[in-house]
């Protein structure tokens, strides 16, 4: 029951529409937190709560630079997304 709970809390990580589009954006390049909240027209704060939750659920990566903190994809989003689901075709329900 964890890991079916576990992942529950992968896929809302996935359910927000900003972090949506954070990683949608991040599929094409690594980008700091002040040009991605210019792209998605939203205060930096709300952006660095989104990597927050993104980077807890280890499907993106900070590089540090100088002041700056650059994000980018750490894993292929497919493939964690299809892990998930594997993962949860072999749990057997319980009543």
């Amino acid at each position: 029951m964890e890991r079916i709970r576990q992942c529950a809390q992968h896929f809302h990580v996935l359910a927000d529409p900003i972090r949506l589009q954070i990683l949608l954006l991040l599929r094409e390049q690594e980008m700091c937190v002040g040009h991605l909240a210019e792209v998605l027209g939203v205060n930096q704060p709300t952006v660095s709560y989104h990597l927050k939750r993104l980077h807890r659920a280890g499907l993106v990566e900070r590089r540090a630079e100088n002041t700056w903190n650059y994000y980018s994809l750490s894993t292929d989003l497919r493939s964690w997304i299809n892990h998930e689901i594997d993962y949860l075709f072999e749990v057997e329900p319980k009543p």
